[in-house]
Order: C-alpha cells, then sequence, then structure tokens
C-alpha cells in the first residue's frame, strides 16, 4: 500500500500563476503541476507490477459559488470532490 497526500491544490495555490489569489484558474495550474509529476510515480510503482489506484480528495473549494469561499461551509462546490480508480497498468 502506497498512500500520497497531494496538498498542491490546496489554498495557497494562487503561487502557480505568479500571483497571490487563489482562483479556479490557480487551483487547475496547481492539478497540471501535481499531474505532472504523479505520471512519473504510477509508471514507475507499474515495473512494480499492477496496482489499485484511487484518487480522491476529501472537499472541494468554493470561489464565489452562490457567494460563498472557502471550505469549511455546507454547499454543494464543498461536498462534490472528485473520485477515480482503476488498475494500473
Amino acid at each position: 500500500m502506497l498512500f500520497v497526500n497531494i496538498s498542491a491544490t490546496r489554498v495557497p495555490h494562487g503561487h502557480y500563476l505568479n500571483t497571490s489569489k487563489d482562483s479556479p484558474t490557480s487551483q487547475a495550474a496547481a492539478l497540471a503541476y501535481t499531474d505532472e509529476h504523479l505520471g512519473r510515480l504510477l509508471d514507475h510503482r507499474a515495473e512494480r507490477g499492477r496496482w489499485l489506484i484511487i484518487l480522491c480528495a476529501d472537499h472541494g473549494d468554493a470561489y464565489g459559488d452562490d457567494g460563498y469561499h472557502g471550505r469549511g461551509i455546507a454547499h454543494p462546490a464543498v461536498f462534490n470532490v472528485p473520485y477515480a480508480a482503476w488498475i494500473h497498468p
């Protein structure tokens, strides 16, 4: 078992766009950075056989959705999280 906590998409992430403002765009830039490196990790693990990969988040973030900002609120933007599972390779 390998557990990896990827914190790049958690605030603050504006620095991925050279700004101090966090936004969906800067979160997408942080995700692109993560994606660039995550592939290398998965490919390296594939050398050791097949793996069940599960990617998920513990919460989303609101960026002005219905006037809300942040993550400590009861809003669909916070409750809806990405999830994917597959066998690699």
